[in-house]
């Protein structure tokens, strides 16, 4: 059935955050402190990351230079379907079978990271879609937000491109370009940026890019393990990261939050969603540094991805 309309998340799904959640302050059975003097009040706190512990715990991370990838859940769980009755899905889908939980998994990823779009934008706005893939963020924008312009942007895939020009004009829609690039040579001026799963520093280029024009975000990151230094980025990336921790800790804290694979046992994933958090909040408060009020949130439901954290910006 055609989507016609967006219906929002529940209300938990976004909070004001306090200081104590934004914070995330973790529960590790060995120390990991990541707090800062403003949250709990106190003139002077430890800011602690025992490495060694933390290799000892989990012996998966004691040889650094073979780290164990999880593949993402929807990925496993495709596979896990392959043998399941598969049904058409209208709209974004229409001439394409997945599984039904698949597909539910995908709308509500959607549904989320629309539902924060049409609450910042204005009639005559330009919103990119950043790694944009088969248009399934953008088509959605440009269908429930007609005055807006919307670019599918810096894909480098053609066929991806031309999946979601063909859906485009099956729904009818005249509000959606479409470009083919990387994403270092996008230029121009946009008053929103969105991406859904870009991996590793990608989510850091569309952050960057926003930032340059003064442009709101909607990212939701994936691919944690992949982050590293570039020739564009050094992490830990804000000011007050970098007084606790160091690169080499930084990497770990973001092979940890890899760790959110369904197939882990829960407090592992626990674990994983906390060092999710730590690496997003370094990224939130990096693009406070520069001007932006930004929370990190969660999808709701956050069983719609492990990967489901939101990183939201807007230029102050």
């Amino acid at each position: 059935m055609p989507l016609s309309g967006v219906q929002p998340p529940l209300e938990s799904s976004l909070p004001t955050l306090s200081s104590e959640q934004r914070a995330v302050p973790l529960c590790f059975s060995v120390l990991i402190v990541l707090l800062f003097e403003d949250v709990f009040q106190t003139s002077s706190l430890l800011c602690a990351f025992h490495i060694a512990a933390l290799l000892e715990d989990f012996p998966v991370y004691k040889d650094l230079a073979g780290l164990q990838v999880y593949k993402d859940k929807i990925e496993n769980r495709e596979c896990e379907n392959k043998h399941r009755k598969q049904q058409e899905v209208s709209f974004l889908w229409p001439q394409s079978r997945m599984s039904s939980d698949r597909a539910l998994r995908k709308q509500q990823q959607l549904n989320n990271l629309v539902y924060v779009v049409i609450n910042q934008a204005k009639p005559g706005d330009r919103i990119v879609d950043f790694c944009s893939g088969g248009g399934h963020v953008g088509l959605v924008l440009a269908h429930v937000l007609p005055s807006c312009q919307v670019n599918l942007s810096t894909e480098n895939k053609e066929l991806s491109l031309i999946r979601a020009k063909k859906r485009s004009d099956e729904l009818g829609l005249s509000n959606i370009w479409f470009i083919q690039a990387n994403m270092e040579y996008f230029a121009g001026m946009f008053n929103i940026g969105v991406a859904l799963h870009a991996c590793g520093v990608a989510t850091d280029m569309v952050i960057e890019q926003c930032i340059k024009t003064r442009a709101s975000f909607v990212t939701c990151p994936c691919c944690y393990g992949f982050i590293q230094n570039t020739s564009k980025f050094n992490f830990p990336k804000s000011e007050q990261f970098k007084k606790t921790l160091s690169y080499k800790e930084h990497m770990v804290l973001c092979r940890f939050a890899d760790q959110t694979a369904v197939q882990l046992p829960p407090q592992r994933r626990i674990i994983g969603k906390q060092c999710m958090c730590l690496v997003d909040l370094d990224r939130a408060r990096a693009a406070e540094e520069h001007g932006y009020s930004v929370q990190v949130i969660s999808m709701e439901p956050e069983s719609c991805s492990p990967k489901n954290n939101m990183i939201v910006g807007v230029p102050v």
